[in-house]
């Protein structure tokens, strides 16, 4: 069976630099019913590298190839400090492709106390930077949040209404990510939504409003089963699919739609809003 899916953070530079053409991804996303595809910036080089590579394939596109639909985010990802310096150049690189209807996002950005911890302070200045140019152009931020729940959400309620977008590759529960939901954020979810140690992940899953939520890969990191530990690639989306099935308590036509639905309206531009 092939479903309807969209693939909202995906990394197609990475895998390529790890062994797997950005043509074969895309024509094995093509073949798992993959129709569209979000190529993560993270810094300006990789942000100028996602760009391009949404222009390459919307021309192969054209000519006839069977793949899906590339879009793009520029970003400042909170473990990429040496790009920090760097901040104004993505931020002029943002505003002069503003109205490049394949840019859908601003990020990744966010807070990592993780990977880089001791840059906690700078992390913040460099995320309110960005939440700041979201507000003055409209376009949503593409969110990356690992052991810094508190410090991100302080950060976020700061700009509820003003900036919008997603919590990536949701690692918190469902108390959590509600509160992320509470401030008009989408919340997606990995392949980790698969792995068995992920209990509050798939409670999370479960309970929150499912017009609140995305799937993604984030490949080629987090295959989920049966495929943990290899590259990971938009191929592997079925699986993430399948395991929101098994735990929500709609029909598996009205998951997949409204997954689809929420991502379209997120490349789009468009905010979730709750309630």
């Amino acid at each position: 069976m092939t479903y309807r899916i969209i693939d909202t953070h995906c990394h197609l530079d990475i895998i390529q630099e790890q062994g797997q053409d950005i043509g074969i991804s895309l024509e094995k996303a093509h073949n798992a019913g993959v129709e569209k595809i979000l190529q993560i910036g993270i810094d300006l080089d990789s942000s100028l590298r996602a760009q391009s590579i949404s222009k390459e394939f919307q021309t192969k596109k054209q000519e006839g190839f069977l793949i899906p639909k590339v879009y793009y985010s520029i970003g400042c990802h909170p473990t990429e400090t040496h790009e920090f310096p760097k901040s104004k150049e993505i931020e002029g690189l943002i505003l002069e492709n503003a109205h490049d209807e394949n840019l859908s996002a601003i990020g990744e950005i966010g807070i990592d106390l993780y990977h880089t911890a001791d840059s906690e302070s700078k992390q913040i200045d460099i995320l309110e930077q960005f939440l700041d140019l979201s507000e003055r152009t409209k376009i949503p931020v593409v969110i990356h949040s690992r052991e810094g729940f508190e410090t991100t959400y302080e950060v976020l309620a700061k700009w509820k209404t003003r900036a919008h977008g997603v919590i990536h590759c949701f690692t918190y529960d469902y108390e959590k990510g509600k509160k992320f939901v509470d401030l008009g954020f989408y919340v997606s979810f990995s392949g980790i939504l698969a792995f068995n140690s992920a209990r509050d992940i798939q409670d999370a899953a479960k309970k929150l409003p499912l017009d609140a939520m995305l799937i993604e890969t984030d490949a080629p990191f987090l295959a989920p089963p049966p495929h943990r530990g290899k590259r990971n690639d938009s191929g592997n989306m079925p699986i993430i699919l399948d395991k929101m099935f098994s735990l929500r308590n709609e029909l598996n036509s009205k998951v997949e739609d409204q997954l689809y639905l929420n991502s379209e309206k997120f490349l789009n531009r468009k905010a979730y809003y709750h309630a």
